[in-house]
């Protein structure tokens, strides 16, 4: 598991995975080539974590994962992402020096996105994710994240919309986080703000809250599933 700070250190992923979604309903339960998604995105993970474990709210989700042989945990309700990882990783006994929540619309997730996460320290006050640089032209749509960082390479912001306005190249944002145990139950417990409320976007409220959030740009290839469109386009890409 190259790529970590200390390689005695625990690293838990935790995949939330809500079966209703208004674009896409049961979308964790998409067939790409002839395997769900969230198998795809636990498969992604499995060998560069310590314990890859999926979060549900949902009966059907529960069976596809256990019976591919991965952890699952049921969770119920949650208002957030982050809520439901909190919540599964408080069942699971709070394990790991650092928790990941992977988003499990990313069938794409590897070892480098991992890795790239993992080789930045856990701090108590900071959350570290990943962006990718796309031509500003791609990114009008509201369900590519924009962040824009300083110069410590830490988020300003997140956009649903282009920002900076007027600049060629924008920051994609990759929907995983790393967070260390202290993070995580600052992050769950974030709520919400006008903010994050506006865009629809959870992190905000941890900007407002004081968390710093780290951003490591790279190429990361992804597609993002949000709709029929880009399911098309993992499809495509995993029968090439």
């Amino acid at each position: 598991m190259a790529g970590r700070v200390a390689a005695s250190e625990e690293i838990v992923a935790i995949v939330p995975a809500r079966f209703a979604s208004t674009r896409l309903p049961g979308k964790p339960l998409a067939d790409i080539a002839g395997i769900p998604m969230i198998i795809r995105v636990l498969q992604g993970i499995r060998d560069s974590v310590d314990r890859a474990v999926a979060a549900t709210d949902d009966k059907r989700i529960m069976d596809i994962v256990e019976n591919a042989g991965f952890e699952v945990v049921y969770t119920g309700e949650a208002a957030s992402g982050t809520q439901r990882v909190f919540k599964a990783w408080s069942l699971l006994g709070f394990p790991g020096d650092t928790v990941i929540n992977v988003q499990g619309d990313e069938p794409l997730v590897n070892e480098d996105w991992i890795n790239s996460l993992t080789a930045i320290p856990s701090e108590k006050d900071q959350v570290v994710t990943l962006a990718r640089e796309i031509p500003a032209e791609f990114g009008g749509s509201p369900d590519s994240v924009k962040v824009v960082i300083n110069d410590s390479l830490e988020a300003m912001y997140f956009s649903r919309y282009p920002i900076p306005h007027g600049a060629d190249n924008l920051l994609e944002h990759i929907g995983i986080y790393s967070f260390s145990p202290e993070s995580l139950k600052s992050c769950a417990a974030a709520g919400d703000t006008s903010l994050s409320r506006t865009e629809g976007l959870e992190q905000l409220a941890w900007l407002e809250r004081g968390m710093r959030i780290r951003v490591v740009t790279g190429e990361f290839r992804g597609i993002g599933v949000d709709t029929e469109e880009d399911l098309e386009r993992a499809v495509e890409y995993f029968n090439s």
